[in-house]
């Protein structure tokens, strides 16, 4: 056990170094580039200690001297938490080349370490960051560094079950998974559409920003790892739930209530009026459940099974669209963007419905049919 703690330890110092050595670097040069009479050193590493707790999705609050931009910052780019799972795996596969192949009961002994030691690094790392002006409370901090460093190692240890489907719980998260990725990159396909379409105006939210050629390096790198982001967006407002950017604001296809936008580039692509046509892309994911009722009923004789194959899949769908939702939403450093995203609570009400939708269609359209065949049938037989 000691052994293993020590191991893990080293690595976890490993994997945190991979992280913040680039991030230093990175915020010294801008540190540099931009110049400052008041600032020193210490700021830019503070900031690249601020940027480690963003990848991880801590949640940070604000309080600067300028009001515009003092508040809270939890919406977070989902793309940032590849960089966390690249430096664990580096960590964990480390680990494995020193010691050899081990046994599923030692791998998850070495993950659990291998967590316990990040999380405890980074939040210790994290109290030289924080002061009047930035505060990431600890309780927060643990706690989501040691699920994302832990679910990154398990994600890396080929430690997920290989056996066939055979329960309907187990089919239903399949199936969950593979129709979530697919609506998540219909999603993406659509934003990408619409950032060409609306090419110009991305044009000039950068003109505005004027970052500078290392600023723009960081910026255009920051707009990649928001790209996820956008894409659960967009499927939300396809859906029908719509998107929020600020007090007040709805984005739908047949809602269109905003007034002003912040001055981000990937923003630009945001409709500028209603498409009602767009509602047809809700319909795609009507179809979609019923070719998951279809699946269900080529999977399974039973009814009982059935149904409760359904009954899985749309609870693990309403599941995995409320975490898309939340982490792709949350408030951008002002109290004027108390909310930036999707709508996370009800994205997960439109998209269920539209799936469990499909699925009602397919299961009794026929019956409905069959019956007014019947009643056809039955009233020209009395004629």
């Amino acid at each position: 056990m000691t052994s293993t703690l020590l191991v893990s330890f080293k690595q976890a110092v490993r994997s945190i170094t991979l992280i913040l050595l680039p991030l230093s670097f990175i915020s010294l040069v801008a540190w540099a580039t931009a110049g400052s009479s008041t600032g020193n050193t210490a700021d830019p590493l503070r900031a690249a200690i601020w940027f480690f707790l963003i990848a991880h999705h801590v949640p940070l609050d604000l309080s600067l001297a300028n009001d515009a931009v003092s508040g809270a910052l939890t919406y977070f780019p989902i793309g940032a938490l590849l960089i966390p799972f690249f430096a664990v795996r580096s960590g964990y596969r480390k680990i494995i080349e020193e010691n050899g192949e081990l046994e599923p009961r030692h791998k998850r002994t070495l993950i659990l370490s291998l967590g316990i030691n990040y999380a405890a690094l980074g939040t210790i790392i994290s109290l030289f960051a924080v002061g009047s002006t930035v505060r990431a409370p600890f309780y927060f901090v643990f706690p989501i560094l040691f699920l994302v460093s832990t679910t990154s190692a398990f994600l890396s240890s080929n430690l997920l079950p290989e056996h066939k489907l055979k329960f309907p719980w187990q089919r239903a998260l399949r199936a969950s998974w593979i129709v979530m990725t697919a609506l998540v990159g219909i999603g993406g396909l659509l934003f990408s559409l619409s950032l060409a379409w609306h090419f110009t105006t991305v044009l000039q939210l950068t003109q505005v920003i004027e970052p500078g050629i290392f600023g723009g390096i960081a910026f255009l790198a920051v707009q990649i790892l928001y790209l996820p982001n956008f894409a659960v967006a967009s499927l939300s407002y396809v859906a029908g739930s719509g998107v929020v950017i600020g007090q007040g604001s709805w984005l739908n296809p047949f809602t269109h209530r905003i007034d002003e936008i912040p001055a981000i580039p990937l923003l630009g692509g945001l409709p500028v009026q209603t498409h009602p046509y767009l509602i047809v892309m809700g319909m795609l994911i009507v179809a979609i459940g019923a070719l998951i009722a279809r699946y269900g009923e080529r999977a399974y004789s039973d009814p009982v099974e059935v149904q409760r194959f359904f009954i899985a899949t749309l609870g693990f769908i309403a599941g995995l669209t409320l975490i898309l939702a939340r982490i792709s939403s949350g408030e951008l450093l002002s109290s004027n963007l108390p909310s930036v995203g999707p709508q996370w609570w009800l994205m997960p009400i439109f998209v269920t419905s539209e799936i469990a939708l499909g699925i009602a269609l397919k299961i009794y359209s026929p019956i409905v049919i069959a019956k007014v065949r019947e009643s056809r049938n039955a009233a020209s037989k009395s004629n």
